[in-house]
């Protein structure tokens, strides 16, 4: 993953974080990590882990095939 995925991803945390109320101190102890690898996270200064990642798309209700291009850079999309 990329600087630019970390920028893009960052941004998407907070704003569905804000959406739902929800504290930094909820959010990381619900995904498993400390609450300053979560701010880190979602300062762009850090990326999270493939597991951290998917736990944050199921906390925050993001959807993944948002970032399909990033995580699976040569799949075609899926058929629906």
């Amino acid at each position: 993953m990329s600087k630019t995925f970390a920028f893009r991803f960052s941004g998407d945390v907070v704003g569905a974080r804000l959406k739902k109320v929800f504290s930094q101190q909820f959010v990381a102890e619900a995904a498993g990590i400390s609450v300053r690898e979560y701010q880190r996270i979602e300062k762009g200064i850090r990326q999270p882990r493939a597991e951290t990642f998917l736990r944050l798309i199921f906390i925050l209700e993001l959807d993944i095939e948002h970032y399909r291009e990033v995580v699976f850079p040569y799949m075609p999309p899926l058929p629906r």
